[in-house]
């Protein structure tokens, strides 16, 4: 399947459910900004039907700069899963 932006899952849902772009809009953007404030309290998003949104710890790793072949250090962060 091809990325859908959030532009594109407010097309569909004023095909399918004949919302107004503004309404559609408005709805994608206010389920992903609940999705984004349960990420940031409880690390972890269950929605029913569509899947789980996680934050998950990556470990800082060693790699090389492909263009001057010198090894660098790729801090560690937090990264969204689903």
């Amino acid at each position: 399947m091809e990325k859908l932006t959030l532009s594109d899952i407010a097309t569909v849902l004023v095909k399918k459910n004949k919302l107004s772009d503004k309404e559609a809009e408005a709805f994608v953007s206010a389920i992903f900004d609940v999705i984004r404030q349960g990420l940031e309290t409880d690390q972890q998003v269950k929605v029913r039907g569509l899947g789980t949104f996680k934050i998950i710890g990556v470990e800082a790793r060693s790699s090389v700069n492909v263009n001057t072949g010198e090894r660098v250090l790729i801090d560690g962060h937090s990264k969204i899963t689903f």
